[in-house]
């Protein structure tokens, strides 16, 4: 049983051809699609992935790719781009088209996202499935059951509380009307 790649670093982990980084990079896309916090996403990206250039002929892509995403996810989540992203071998050495129909190249051309065109990539759209929410991040069914009961457990103390007041009340409240 394998599990969904984590960070763009289990995304070139075992990974020695194009095709096994493509089923390996849209697997970690799936699992972004689960992020709800920036700092999940900012985990995710913070890792330098393995260089894939010296493993197969198109790696030189895929490190460029890599760091392009890295670079995209952390300008939509407001935060610092990672320092591997910038570094030297994240950057195609001749212009990489995602296709090589004449329109659509043209369309790339003008369409790429700033982080892919600065490395040398030019897609006409790029896929982020990123749905980040407002507020606080999502909780495990497990993390919701495990705060209800706690809550629970202050709830009934309170209310423990409040009944031996009450009582205490009631005592000194009885020996004050047989007084009178």
């Amino acid at each position: 049983m394998s599990t969904r790649p984590q960070t763009l670093q289990d995304v070139g982990t075992g990974v020695n051809s194009l095709a096994d980084f493509g089923r390996s990079f849209r697997d970690w896309l799936h699992t972004l699609r689960g992020f709800s916090s920036r700092a999940q996403v900012v985990r995710s990206i913070q890792e330098e992935p393995p260089r894939l250039a010296e493993r197969f002929t198109e790696g030189l892509i895929a490190d460029a790719w890599l760091a392009a995403y890295a670079e995209l996810l952390a300008g939509t989540t407001r935060q610092p781009v990672p320092e591997w992203a910038f570094g030297p071998g994240r950057v195609a050495l001749s212009p990489w088209f995602a296709d090589d129909t004449p329109g659509l190249r043209a369309l790339a051309l003008i369409r790429s996202p700033l982080p892919f065109a600065r490395r040398n990539l030019f897609t006409p759209s790029v896929e982020l499935p990123l749905r980040l929410r407002a507020g606080r991040p999502v909780k495990s069914w497990d993390e919701k059951r495990r705060a209800n009961a706690e809550r629970q457990r202050r709830f009934r103390k309170r209310r423990q509380r409040e009944l031996a007041e009450l009582r205490s009340l009631m005592r000194s409240a009885g020996h004050k009307s047989t007084r009178s």
